[in-house]
């Protein structure tokens, strides 16, 4: 048994948070078809095709043109049965396609209807296309991140698409649950630049307090130092001494006492202000050792201290290996790839993994038979080219 067996979801969403979202529901057992257009989600070639591999994983696959007017009966009618209906266009294509939430509620009124667009439903900027990178720039996010004498700087992975997928996680099964009680479905609107704003968090309220913006300060912050990525004799290491009983554990295990003694950094209100001297002078030291020597030195005092790993070393580490934060997946296209495992955890009802990313209409005729269309009802879609079926 899984947590979400006998729900079913319609995902009209592509790219990557969207998808992201209905990847965790169809890890956590429900029953989620893919609905592409015949030529495909944009994404599935990006990258090699390694974002369609992991985010469309455990879905099934319907190809359909939505523009036909075949298409509206099709839809209706998985409409019936369906528990969730996920979109990820800007405001206003749904309506011109005829699925707009009040459509579609008219034909289910249970029906969680998810919206998942670059600025919300409302507001000046709705009609705009969603980008994770403007989300990250435009929430101040960006301007927050990179070094103080350098550009701004974008988080390397898609981040705001995917906690936008995880909200909306949140939200549908939020609107489930209330749906049990009430009978009746709800509509959820989520957005990349909400998502940013949100994850900008105390800053927003520290400007509030005190006027000043976030400076950029790479990989340290302001709340201490020495908090930052140093360099070793090999690799860089995290390294963040945020209190003053780890300053003075700090220095006495790498025989910096002196600079415990120095009043420019006696306490970290005086370490943060002079930050600019004393960065390079405990750089200087540490660059005499190893990244395993100084580790298992501050490892033993609980200071907080981590490898920066490449991508390459995560999936080797052991830990990474133990616990199955990355598997591997027989992707029919791919072969056998890497990709993250699942990450929530329920002791009782575990999500699994156990069907591969879709191939454009792997099931369109499986789907339809299912909802009660004919053989030859299907036969018509498909030379219509209102529908796509993989291999015919």
């Amino acid at each position: 048994m899984q947590p979400l067996e006998g729900i079913k979801v319609l995902d009209f969403t592509q790219a990557a948070g969207g998808p992201f979202g209905g990847m965790i529901l169809g890890d956590m057992g429900a029953d989620v078809i893919k609905v592409e257009p015949p030529s495909g989600d944009h994404f599935r070639p990006m990258m090699g095709g390694a974002w369609s591999v992991v985010v469309n994983r455990n879905k099934r696959g319907l190809a359909i043109d939505l523009r036909t007017p075949e298409a509206k009966e099709i839809i209706f009618k998985l409409v019936k049965e369906a528990d969730v209906f996920m979109e990820a266009f800007v405001p206003g294509v749904m309506e011109r396609l005829g699925f707009s939430y009040e459509e579609v509620n008219k034909v289910n009124p249970r029906i969680i209807y998810f919206s998942f667009s670059g600025y919300g439903q409302n507001g000046p900027y709705k009609k705009r296309p969603g980008y994770d990178i403007c989300a990250q720039a435009e929430s101040g996010l960006m301007a927050a991140t990179g070094e103080p004498d350098r550009p701004p700087v974008r988080i390397a992975s898609s981040l705001i698409d995917y906690g936008t997928g995880m909200y909306g996680v949140i939200g549908i099964l939020m609107a489930l649950m209330v749906r049990e009680k009430t009978g009746k479905g709800q509509c959820i609107d989520v957005s990349l630049f909400d998502t940013a704003v949100s994850w900008m968090n105390y800053w927003v309220t520290f400007y509030s307090i005190t006027g000043q913006n976030p400076p950029r300060v790479g990989s340290g912050h302001l709340l201490g130092a020495p908090y930052q990525v140093f360099n070793t004799k090999d690799d860089p290491l995290f390294i963040g001494v945020s209190t003053q009983k780890m300053w003075k554990e700090f220095c006495r295990l790498l025989n910096l006492n002196h600079l415990y003694d120095d009043p420019r950094f006696a306490e970290n209100a005086n370490r943060t202000k002079n930050r600019a001297e004393l960065i390079p002078l405990v750089q200087e030291t540490l660059s005499k050792y190893s990244s395993i020597e100084i580790k298992e030195m501050i490892d033993s005092v609980g200071i907080p201290c981590a490898r920066v790993m490449t991508v390459g070393q995560v999936i080797e580490d052991p830990h990474v290996k133990e616990r199955g934060v990355v598997v591997e997946l027989d992707d029919p296209v791919l072969g056998k790839v890497k990709v993250p495992g699942i990450t929530l955890r329920l002791s009782d009802t575990p999500g699994q993994i156990k069907r591969s990313t879709p191939r454009i209409g792997e099931h369109s005729v499986e789907i339809l038979k299912e909802a009660g269309f004919k053989e030859e009802e299907i036969e018509n879609f498909i030379n219509k080219k209102v529908i796509f079926q993989y291999g015919r």
